[in-house]
Order: C-alpha cells, then sequence, then structure tokens
C-alpha cells in the first residue's frame, strides 16, 4: 500500500513494532526495518531467500563510529552523505549479529535523503537498506511497479530514481580502497 503522507512517525512506529516497510532512498527504493531486530531480519531474510550481510543507514559520521572503525569512517565523511555504501571493520554493537553474518566488515550508509535520516534520527538507531527485489533480481524502482509487486508492504512515496544504478560500494578495510559495485556515486580518493 501506498503510504499518501509521507509521515516520519508513522515509519518509526511500523519499525517499532517489527513491520518492513519500503522507502525512497537516494538511488533505490529500500525495504528497510529496524537494524537491532533479529527476529525481522530473519523473516526477511526468508521473504527475500537471501543469506548475505545487510547494510545499515546512519544519520551522521558520529552515529557511523559506533557501529565501525573511526579513522576508517573518517577518511570518507567528505563523500557522505551521497550515494555511497562504505564497508568498514566492524566494532562490538548491539546491532543484530545477523547483519553482518559473521563477516568482519559493515556496509554503511550516509544517503542524501531527508526521509531516511529523519527515521533514524528520531529512532536513534540504524536501520536497514536494501534493493526492493527478490534476492538476485533486478531492482525495482516505479512505485507503481513495487505496488504491484510488494502489495503488503506500506510503501512511503518519493523520488524515482529510474536511472540509478544504486550505491556504489567500496571496501575501506583494504590497504587501498576497492569498488566493489560501482552505482551512483563516483568514488576517487
Amino acid at each position: 500500500m501506498i503510504v499518501k503522507n509521507n509521515s516520519i512517525d508513522f515509519a518509526i512506529n511500523l519499525i517499532e513494532n517489527g513491520e518492513i516497510i519500503i522507502i525512497p532512498t537516494d538511488t533505490l527504493y529500500g525495504f528497510s526495518f529496524d537494524a537491532y531486530n533479529s527476529m525481522i531480519i530473519k523473516k526477511f531474510n526468508k521473504f527475500k531467500k537471501r543469506n548475505s550481510p545487510l547494510s545499515i543507514i546512519v544519520d551522521s559520521i558520529n552515529m557511523a563510529k559506533k557501529y565501525a572503525n573511526c579513522e576508517e569512517v573518517e577518511s570518507v565523511q567528505h563523500f557522505l552523505p551521497g550515494p555511497f555504501t562504505f564497508l568498514f571493520s566492524k566494532i562490538e554493537s548491539s546491532l543484530s549479529p545477523l547483519i553482518t553474518q559473521n563477516s568482519d566488515k559493515i556496509g554503511i550508509r550516509i544517503p542524501n535523503n531527508t526521509f531516511c535520516i529523519e527515521i533514524v534520527n528520531k529512532l536513534n538507531r540504524p536501520i536497514v537498506t536494501t534493493s526492493v527485489n527478490f534476492h538476485g533480481l533486478q531492482s525495482i524502482n516505479k512505485i507503481n511497479n513495487i505496488e504491484n509487486t510488494f502489495p503488503q508492504f506500506n510503501i512511503f512515496k518519493g523520488m524515482e530514481n529510474i536511472k540509478s544504478k544504486g550505491s556504489t560500494i567500496v571496501d575501506m578495510t583494504l590497504n587501498s580502497p576497492e569498488i566493489i559495485r560501482q552505482g551512483d556515486g563516483i568514488f576517487s580518493l
């Protein structure tokens, strides 16, 4: 169902109650939910037929430092907010262990999208974001197609970035940063 009024409080209420919602980012639409809630992550992984690490949205560099190596985070702050997912060395945190699936890395986004950032800011914890599709299939980014394919979810309408390739994924844990997937962000040090 498309939510007519993009109420941040409504989105937060759904997330706090263990719901999966669909929200716009600065690139693609994403499935989003509480990054601390292992039950909803298990439910989501079963639904999407996937079992790989998930990236999180944080609202700031300071929040990112609660989940990842500070030096790595600080080295990319001039790219954020923006269309990037950075892989950092994870640190001990309250995130569900299912976020990283036993990896020593954590994927973090700070999208250039006020709606996402305000949700995280008011929740005071990260949310998951992952593309709207079934695992291995192309992302769906037209709101009507999303509603037809996933009518069971609340969809918060925003900009349709039809030409988006998603966020650029960059691994910052290596001696020399490596682009894992070229998306909308142009990365260079």
